[in-house]
């Protein structure tokens, strides 16, 4: 007679385990800006790899710190952005974990620091459809032309930290010289339009013939898919914008945070980098597009630098206030 209850108790013991274990495997939650086809591939060999499911939200910069600013959705265990001044703001507010990965030392120094490393490094280019009628751009400033009016567009940098980055960093190499610069497009009929994504979006249909200030990895992309567009690094320069990949403080998956950041640096992780036109952190592992050695760069903005200099607060709200005019 006690054998059905026997039973019954061993199954529920069962079932209790199950859920714990269940409850042990939660997934890991990263937050990432894009490209979405990059984040999604890695999510998905880090989870054939380990078992360890992987939450991905992926948006754009503006997107991303939104997100991990409200209290009503999960929070995130890793968080890989598009600004390296961010994640130093982030540093310093001490919200993140500390953690040297695995593949730390193939890193160059200038992309790790002991709270957070590089995912990849990608620089700002000029985006040009060559079926557009109009003279190719050599510098950011011949966009002003009277040939480019009412057809070249850019990126927010409200919702692109790299873009913002580059404003930023012309603003300490050039001074006035950069706003009269961004004046003077202004009036030919630049125009500001969200992503990285959605500034391309009016190059591949033709509605624009030129983008300035775009991040390199989408238009390659594009470009190896044959769209009749052609990549420029300007003349007069650009930056290198390194991807920074975080673990949050917060974190209650701390030991899955980690293998996901050691998957991400390791050969296999930077690999699925290259493959999205990004140059990969590593050091020994090729990239699939021009290297750093190939662009000439400005230097670095002055919070990544470590100097004093314009706040990335009041750059923002001095291009807002431009483009509202």
């Amino acid at each position: 007679m006690k054998r059905p209850f026997v039973r019954l108790l061993s199954a529920c013991c069962a079932a209790l385990v199950c859920a714990t274990a269940a409850a042990d495997a939660a997934a890991l939650t990263v937050y990432s800006v894009g490209p979405a086809p990059l984040i999604r591939r890695l999510a998905a060999d880090f989870r054939q790899e380990t078992g360890i499911e992987v939450d991905v939200f992926q948006g754009d910069t503006g997107q991303v710190l939104a997100r991990l600013a409200d209290k009503r959705v999960a929070p995130a265990d890793v968080v890989i952005l598009g600004s390296w001044d961010t994640a130093l703001e982030m540093s310093r507010r001490g919200e993140l974990l500390p953690y040297q990965p695995a593949g730390y030392e193939h890193i160059a120094s200038a992309y790790r620091t002991p709270q957070f490393v590089a995912q990849g490094v990608a620089t700002l280019a000029l985006v040009w459809r060559i079926d557009s009628d109009t003279p190719r751009p050599e510098d950011w400033g011949d966009l002003a032309a009277p040939a480019y009016r009412d057809r070249i567009g850019t990126v927010d940098p409200a919702q692109s930290g790299s873009s913002l980055d580059l404003i930023a960093a012309l603003d300490a190499q050039h001074g006035t010289d950069i706003w009269a610069m961004l004046a003077a497009l202004r009036e030919n009929g630049l125009t500001p339009s969200g992503s990285n994504a959605q500034a391309m979006d009016a190059v591949l249909k033709g509605g624009k013939a030129a983008l300035f200030a775009v991040a390199d990895h989408t238009a390659l992309e594009d470009k190896a898919h044959g769209a009749p567009i052609e990549v420029i690094f300007p003349r007069s320069g650009t930056i290198a914008t390194a991807r920074p990949m975080m673990i949050m403080k917060q974190t209650r998956e701390a030991r899955d945070a980690k293998r996901f950041v050691d998957f991400v640096l390791s050969r296999k992780g930077q690999q699925d980098v290259a493959d999205e036109f990004i140059i990969p952190a590593r050091n020994d592992v090729a990239a699939e597009r021009p290297g750093l050695d190939a662009i000439k760069l400005l230097p670095a903005p002055p919070a990544q630098a470590g100097k004093s200099g314009t706040s990335r607060d009041a750059v923002l709200k001095r291009f807002a206030a431009l483009f509202s005019q």
